[in-house]
């Protein structure tokens, strides 16, 4: 195969050619234009073919083809270089960069040969740039980190006097070089492959850390945050990037690893969280710590600010505690809240106390999470309230009561008497009525407070809920489907049969008015055995053991933790005014309480609620 081109291939790759290529006789006339011209100057070849190269050139640049020209004469062999803005034909103006090179004694050819390139967008760019420098040059002189700009392939467009200060090098050993030259060399691999990925993979900034060489050959640590440039087109056209001595902190590490050595296996298994910070950084956490605040140990290390996992409400305590650390209270101990990467806020004891780390003041933290601790806590305190409620809502009961006998007896007595007067005789049975509906509210009362009289048996529970669902379908209208998920068979329990029928209502009756626009109410059973240090236990008071679990839950509007904090409170209602007693739940908080259980609520806006009921088996009864 002969792979020598001949004439024709040679006029096909001209013609082909994305650069203008024009020639021009000795009078500066085009005699010849490849197609590119329509692209580069703006003219069909045809259209051009008798124009003067100079009437294309604008004014202002004449003077500087004219030297061109001239130059061409006077070392013909010599091709001649330079930009130039050309007006095309429809008379917009474009940057050129042309090569002319002179071949009018060379007998094929016979004319001055010009190669012309459109380079209106990098002289755009290159004026975008000056602007742009003028703009922040004075921060880009006086930045104490380095700062540069590099094109699409790497290579250095600019940097500033701390890069030329750090690495020892002059402007022009630098300008037009790789950045990744100045990496050391076993770095390069990985740190090409991280920016191939930021490109490719879309994302604008980045950081990484990597060494440096210097011109003396030291080295520096560097830690760079860079960022892609792109056009219009969403093309890259290069980077810039701001990178920090991190070398001192490296050291840090360094010598914090040395240190590591001695104690790894106390700290790195301690049950505590520990943490040492230094200038407002974490230095080191161990596991725990890192678990506690649910980041990795790295993330915390690399964060700039310690103080951004506390909750914003507490960090001014804890720097003013920390800030007050000297010889003579060099310990301080705290019960503050951290926040957790996905949000949630826990609370924690923080031990604080002076040490060292790299020979400079440091602050050794150890951390408890505490956050059980103070659930049972508020649960206690609540369970104390519902107490104390409870015992005056029953003294209150009481007294009502018996106020009620002597209404009631005496509207009896009255009744007998005014028989012959119908008038009156409503008006008595208004009164009857009234003290009817006065008692009732009395039992509930004396129901929440736990000194109701019931008459306890062992009962299956699943045999309730079946006789109650009946009824309760009737209550809860069309649009709310009751749905059982019972156990096949679940332990008797010892409760007062009435009571248990009141609860189940009163929690159906609960979840079907948090549903105004219809759903599903579940009610599930199931035996359940609860150790000594479950939360239902705890928060009851009562003695572990077995039980049988009844749950109500529905789909309804849910509720925020203030309201589920006050919903077993006598008189305590969501409802509006006239649509409820606010005595339903604390009825069956009362009743589960008396009868020996408890009863939880878990709950969220918009997703439902869930009332789970404790009742004690009967002893030797679980199945």
């Amino acid at each position: 195969m002969n792979t020598t081109p001949t004439q024709e291939h040679l006029a096909e790759l001209v013609n082909f050619s994305v650069d203008a290529v024009v020639l021009v006789d000795v009078d500066g006339t085009v005699q010849w234009a490849n197609p590119a011209t329509r692209d580069v100057l703006g003219y069909d070849p045809a259209d051009l073919v008798g124009v003067k190269v100079r009437d294309l050139v604008e004014p202002a640049d004449r003077d500087a083809w004219r030297e061109l020209v001239e130059q061409l004469f006077d070392d013909p062999a010599t091709p001649r270089h330079g930009t130039f803005r050309c007006r095309h034909k429809d008379g917009s103006i474009g940057w050129t960069e042309g090569v002319a090179r002179n071949l009018l004694q060379e007998p094929r050819i016979g004319a001055i040969v010009v190669h012309y390139r459109d380079v209106t967008a990098r002289k755009a760019t290159e004026e975008q740039l000056k602007t742009t420098e003028d703009r922040y040059g004075h921060l880009f002189e006086a930045a104490a980190d380095i700062i540069f700009e590099a094109d699409a392939e790497g290579y250095f467009r600019f940097v500033n006097p701390q890069t030329l200060k750090m690495f020892g090098f002059a402007p022009d050993e630098v300008i037009g070089r790789r950045f990744t030259e100045f990496i050391r060399a076993d770095y390069r691999p990985q740190i090409l492959q991280h920016y191939y990925q930021q490109t490719t993979g879309g994302r604008l900034n980045s950081y990484i850390e990597f060494p440096a060489i210097t011109k003396d050959g030291s080295e520096v640590w560097l830690g760079q945050n860079a960022w892609v440039m792109t056009d219009g087109l969403g093309r890259l056209v290069g980077m810039q990037a701001v990178a920090r001595d991190i070398t001192e902190r490296r050291k840090a590490e360094e010598s914090l690893r040395t240190a590591e050595a001695k104690y790894r296996g106390l700290v790195e298994q301690s049950l505590m969280g520990v943490y040492i910070s230094q200038n407002g950084r974490i230095m080191y956490a161990n596991p725990k710590a890192a678990e506690i605040i649910g980041y990795a140990q790295q993330e915390l290390i690399d964060s700039p600010n310690a103080y951004q996992f506390i909750h914003e409400q507490d960090r001014a305590l804890v720097r003013d505690q920390v800030a007050r650390l000297d010889a003579t209270r060099p310990s301080v101990q705290l019960t503050i809240r951290v926040v957790r990467k996905g949000g949630e806020v826990m609370q924690v004891e923080a031990f604080c106390s002076l040490t060292e780390f790299g020979n400079e003041r440091a602050i050794l933290t150890t951390v408890h999470d505490i956050s059980d601790r103070v659930k049972l806590e508020d649960q206690l305190r609540q369970a104390q309230k519902m107490e104390a409620v409870g015992r005056l809502a029953g003294g209150i009961a009481h007294d009502f009561n018996n106020l009620l006998t002597a209404i009631r007896g005496n509207a009896e007595l009255m009744s007998h008497r005014v028989k012959k007067d119908p008038a009156m005789s409503a008006e008595v049975d208004e009164i009857l009525h009234a003290a009817d509906r006065a008692a009732s509210l009395t039992r509930q009362l004396l129901a929440f407070s736990r000194k109701q009289v019931l008459q306890p048996v062992a009962l299956d529970l699943n045999e309730s809920i079946g006789g109650v669902s009946r009824m309760a379908r009737r209550l809860i209208g069309a649009d709310v489907q009751l749905r059982l998920e019972l156990a096949d068979s679940v332990s008797p329990i010892l409760a007062d049969p009435a009571q248990v029928e009141q609860v189940l209502l009163n929690l159906i009756v609960n979840a079907r008015d948090a549903m105004p626009s219809g759903g599903t109410i579940t009610v599930e059973t199931a035996d359940v055995v609860l150790g000594p240090d479950a939360p239902e236990i705890v928060q009851a008071g009562i003695a572990a053991g077995a039980f049988v679990n009844l749950v109500v839950r529905d789909d309804g509007i849910g509720m925020d933790q203030a309201t589920q904090a006050r919903i077993f409170e006598p008189f305590f209602t969501t409802k509006e005014t006239g649509r409820g007693t606010g005595l339903g739940l604390a009825t069956v908080y009362g009743i589960i309480r008396q009868t020996g259980g408890a009863i939880t609520v878990v709950s969220e806006r918009g997703k439902g609620a869930r009332f789970s009921v404790y009742l004690p088996v009967v002893a030797g009864e679980t199945t």
